[in-house]
């Protein structure tokens, strides 16, 4: 009897030592940090200059393109100067929180970009200063809203200021990246979404005779 209890004195013993290493280890690797807003690196920058609409530099000298947006090409596009200054209203000489997501093309950092609590890349949506990209990005739920709102109320490229002057209604998109031409009828599902920016190749047309004489061909989310 007394055998018996001394061997389940040792397993208790035994157990109990294995449960303090255990607890000990546990505390010792202390949880990461987590932020809500990483998705790549994260720092913290002044803002020494703006470009145009959607891309600024730092004053370690950094360029940063703010991810998921498209601002109006400057200084042709329509409402070009209007998205660079409300930029350099924002963020010119303050101290933005910078998070990096990729690298672009031209050796960019493309970034969401934060002033205190506002992310300035959705501002810009917003306030109809810029188009969104559709990217499958953390924040891009967000733009999208913005951009409805901007649409709905018709503020800043979706206001008539950026519509055409004359009954030539059929939107040709250039996209530069992929070297496309496509026209959307006022019926196409996307019409609404599409902005005219002529100063980056894209045009409105009378007919589609004419679009496609220009080397456009129709979208396929026309009917």
């Amino acid at each position: 009897m007394k055998g018996a209890y001394s061997f389940i004195k040792k397993r208790l013993l035994l157990l109990l030592l294995v449960f303090s290493l255990f607890l000990n280890l546990f505390l010792l690797v202390k949880p990461e940090k987590t932020n809500n807003k990483i998705n790549g690196s994260i720092s913290n920058a002044t803002v020494s200059e703006v470009k145009d609409g959607d891309t600024l530099i730092t004053s370690d000298g950094d360029t940063i393109r703010l991810a998921n947006i498209d601002a109006p090409e400057y200084p042709k596009g329509c409402l070009s100067a209007a998205a660079k200054l409300r930029l350099e209203e924002i963020c010119l000489g303050n101290k933005v929180e910078i998070e990096v997501i990729e690298k672009d093309n031209f050796g960019r950092q493309v970034a969401w970009v934060w002033l205190d609590d506002l992310l300035i890349n959705k501002i810009l949506v917003q306030e109809g200063l810029a188009e969104i990209t559709n990217d499958e990005y953390e924040y891009t739920a967000q733009l999208t809203k913005a951009k409805i709102e901007a649409q709905t109320l018709e503020k800043g490229i979706w206001s008539s200021a950026c519509q055409p002057e004359s009954d030539c209604m059929i939107k040709g998109n250039y996209r530069p990246s992929t070297g496309t031409k496509i026209y959307h009828l006022p019926e196409c599902y996307n019409y609404d979404r599409i902005v005219i920016d002529t100063s980056r190749g894209d045009r409105w047309f009378c007919t589609e005779k004419e679009a496609q004489e220009g080397g456009f061909r129709k979208s396929n989310d026309c009917p």
